[in-house]
């Protein structure tokens, strides 16, 4: 295994921490290490205390590591989930006195698209290019719209960007906790943008798709149109949220909620055809007290209505924007918490669209780990595999001195490397 190809990811939840290792052999990557953790420092997918981040993060990948007996890498690709992240797509525009598109043309138009002026308290962590369009009409918006501009005949070029900016204080504290982990940091990707690398295909994207991942403490949306990412946004609320008001509505703990959740948790009543009573612990109980049930039902409904009210507030966020109606594709639902029985089927018979739970595509990347092969498709590994496959676009020509400013931008393509 050489330096050159080796890849490493690092996904840190609210709830758990994702370690994954992979080689490219002939264009496809196949996961050679991996592990999962307990993370902490955590709070609704931003970290809040680093120390603790730090030693979760270095503890899981000591583990990676040892799966697969390596002992240094770098190219490490993290995730963001930032609530308060700003998003916007901008066009950018270049006239072509030659009427041929060069790179530096490229590089001007993308320029030109990211020229937006940047609140002190933020930065931009993703310039995704869309697509391009050659000679535009200026009164019918209409050209031909392409991926690949560079050589084509044309007298003018715009290129279609969406830009992601996150404040410096959720950033720094990714980059001082890697640091502290002994990690360098050369990317960092927003959460549903680095899942849909492995749950959407090319054509869900042209007909309009939104990814929705559940993790613990937040909800990632990603929405796609016409071939690229168009909008994004993070929703407060997550699975622990659904485990909080279990333990609200019997008066029990939050780890006693997470076992019924997970035991006996389902997404929608129907489904339960005959209830039962299910033995639970309440807070505080003393052990020589009498023992405490509640019925099957009443949790399911609890659960039902704790993600119908999730949902509620996906379907407002998309509403909002005028997204809901373009999502000819449907929905893909991805997390950890979308791993509730039926909660796919709650969620279409909410949104009434298409609606399906992700699934790895294994064309782009797979495992030679037997024992990592199921894992695969957990949709609690969907980010970290993700990240395996972000990179930026080859045609983003972003001035890296414009970022030197400290941020990890100014660093990116610095060759990277980890010995634990």
């Amino acid at each position: 295994m050489t330096d050159s190809n080796f890849f490493v990811s690092v996904d840190v939840g609210s709830r758990k921490i994702v370690v994954l290792l992979a080689d490219e052999e002939n264009g496809k990557l196949t996961v050679t290490g991996y592990a999962i953790g307990e993370s902490a420092g955590v709070k609704k997918g931003v970290i809040v205390d680093v120390e603790q981040a730090s030693q979760a993060i270095k503890k899981v990948a000591e583990a990676a590591c040892s799966s697969c007996d390596i002992s240094s890498f770098f190219n490490v690709s993290t995730n963001i989930s930032d609530p308060h992240l700003t998003v916007t797509n901008r066009d950018g525009q270049i006239f072509l006195p030659t009427h041929e598109v060069g790179e530096d043309d490229v590089r001007t138009a993308v320029k030109n698209a990211c020229g937006i002026p940047t609140p002190t308290n933020k930065q931009v962590i993703n310039s995704v290019i869309n697509h391009f369009v050659l000679d535009k009409d200026t009164e019918t918006g209409q050209g031909v719209v392409t991926d690949q501009p560079i050589g084509q005949k044309a007298t003018n070029l715009e290129v279609n960007m969406h830009i992601v900016m996150v404040s410096n204080q959720c950033v720094d504290a990714i980059d001082r906790s890697m640091q502290k982990s002994k990690f360098g940091l050369n990317n960092i990707v927003l959460n549903s943008m680095a899942s849909s690398e492995v749950y959407l295909t090319k054509d869900e994207k042209d007909s309009g798709i939104c990814l929705v991942d559940i993790g613990a403490g937040v909800t990632n949306l990603s929405v796609f149109t016409k071939g690229g990412i168009t909008y994004s946004a993070v929703i407060q609320k997550g699975g622990d949220q659904i485990t909080e008001e279990i333990a609200y509505a019997f008066d029990t703990s939050f780890e006693e909620a997470e076992r019924l959740k997970i035991e006996y948790g389902d997404a929608q009543t129907k489904s339960i055809r005959e209830d039962k009573l299910i033995l639970f612990v309440q807070a505080d109980d003393d052990p020589d007290q009498s023992e405490h049930y509640l019925s099957h039902q009443s949790l399911v409904e609890v659960i039902e209505k704790a993600y119908l009210e999730l949902f509620s507030l996906v379907k407002k966020d998309l509403q909002s924007h005028k997204l809901d109606r373009l999502l000819k594709s449907g929905l893909v639902l991805t997390g950890g918490a979308s791993k509730i029985k039926d909660c796919d089927a709650l969620m279409l018979k909410y949104f009434n669209v298409r609606t399906k739970l992700g699934c790895i595509n294994t064309e782009k990347i797979t495992t030679k780990k037997v024992q990592f092969e199921n894992s695969l498709k957990d949709p609690v590994y969907a980010c970290a595999l993700g990240l395996l496959l972000f990179e930026p676009n080859k045609s983003d020509f972003r001035e890296t001195e414009a970022n030197n400013k400290g941020g990890f931008l100014g660093r990116m393509g610095r060759r990277l490397n980890l010995k634990l």
